[in-house]
């Protein structure tokens, strides 16, 4: 299905409703959990860029800025502030925290020359 334009929305209680008019000319409402709402925020963002951008460049999400914090039960947090100011929290378990600083080790020492490459294409 093809979401044509939002109609309404609003915000009830840990969540936003959206009211959206479908490619059948029918309005289809979601509700989507204020817990989970960054990242529909960007993964709404890379999807319109798919579809406006003039090349690959365009697809991707370039943080602007970004910041560590925990949850109130202790997780490890990272907040990744995107274009327009809206924010995208990462939630680790902390017993994978020392893989995300591993894989971010290797990361670095791949742009600082020599080693293995992963891409996406």
């Amino acid at each position: 299905m093809k979401y044509l334009q939002v109609v309404n929305w609003s915000a009830k209680g840990d969540s936003v409703h959206l009211d959206m008019l479908g490619e059948d000319q029918e309005v289809h409402s979601f509700d989507v959990s204020a817990d989970c709402a960054g990242v529909l925020v960007g993964a709404l963002a890379a999807e319109v860029e798919k579809l406006t951008g003039r090349d690959k460049e365009a697809q991707l999400i370039r943080p602007t800025g970004m910041q560590t914090g925990k949850t109130d039960e202790g997780e490890p947090i990272l907040f990744m502030s995107i274009k327009g100011g809206a924010e995208l929290p990462f939630v680790f378990k902390r017993e994978v925290l020392d893989i995300l600083i591993s894989e971010l080790e290797k990361l670095k020492g791949v742009l600082g020359g020599g080693g293995s490459e992963v891409r996406w294409r």
